[in-house]
């Protein structure tokens, strides 16, 4: 995503026409947007964020007041913003809804938003010039997010950080920053994710414990009954029962051979007498 040229009108403190060229101040590498308190700073930032997704960041998307109030009665709001998406050059000429003067009679009407994004491309003559894409809010909205890859949301958590939401993260106590940090990075799915492994390891472990009290009880009922007592350290290496059960097995096959061979003979013994 490269920025190329920005031009507001009647938008935020800019009564006239501003205009900034961004590939001139580019050139440097890094520049810095500097002015005292109201100079339109933030209403940069705030032109381009809504010629992108027709909004702004932070607190000032619910005021919903983003024409100038300096500007005159029949000034339509407007932002121009020329950028290259995914080596593409568009331009997007954007209005927010705003009231104006009725034509006729006294009051004001309300223009509704509007947008065109246009694509610079080469015709059959070869000159690049702009060829309209849509005009359609919900139609520039799904085709710019695609382009830039992200949200408004996710634009202002990565590119663009509202300048409020800084200033009260500086301001802010421990627990306040922790929050903040939680609100301005969307960060819910981590707690929800640490929230569920915690719960899943409570459950585990109360798992574990109820199969370990009816290995015990069965251990012990084994024990007693082949009167061989299972492994002391059996409940730290509990591979060990395997070994113990396979030896108690052993031994119990070799004394049901000799029962067998018992009961064999002594039936014959009991036929021979009968005879």
């Amino acid at each position: 995503m490269r920025l190329h040229r920005l031009e507001v009108t009647g938008f935020g403190p800019f009564a006239d026409t501003a205009r900034v060229d961004l590939d001139t101040l580019s050139e440097a590498g890094l520049f810095l947007l500097t002015g005292p308190t109201g100079a339109g700073k933030s209403s940069v930032l705030d032109a381009v964020c809504f010629a992108l997704y027709g909004d702004v960041p932070g607190d000032r998307s619910t005021a919903k007041r983003l024409r100038s109030d300096h500007a005159g009665d029949d000034v339509v709001p407007r932002v121009v913003l020329e950028v290259t998406l995914s080596g593409r050059r568009f331009r997007i000429d954007r209005s927010p809804a705003w009231r104006r003067p009725k034509k006729r009679g006294t009051g004001t009407t309300t223009e509704q938003a509007r947008v065109v994004v246009s694509e610079r491309r080469r015709d059959s003559d070869g000159h690049d010039v702009w060829h309209p894409l849509t005009t359609r809010l919900d139609e520039a909205g799904h085709l710019l997010t695609r382009l830039v890859g992200m949200t408004l949301p996710q634009f202002c958590q990565v590119a663009l950080l509202p300048q409020g939401r800084f200033q009260a993260f500086l301001r802010a106590r421990s627990e306040e920053r922790h929050a903040l940090l939680q609100q301005v990075f969307r960060t819910e799915r981590f707690d929800q994710v640490e929230r569920w492994l915690r719960e899943r390891r409570v459950e585990l472990r109360r798992a574990s414990e109820a199969h370990r009290v009816a290995v015990a009880d069965l251990v012990s009922r084994v024990s007693e009954v082949g009167d061989v007592a299972a492994p002391d350290d059996w409940h730290d290496d509990p591979e060990q029962l395997t070994g113990w059960a396979r030896t108690l097995e052993g031994g119990t096959r070799d004394a049901a051979d000799r029962q067998r061979a018992v009961v064999a003979t002594t039936a014959a013994e009991e036929a021979s007498a009968a005879s």
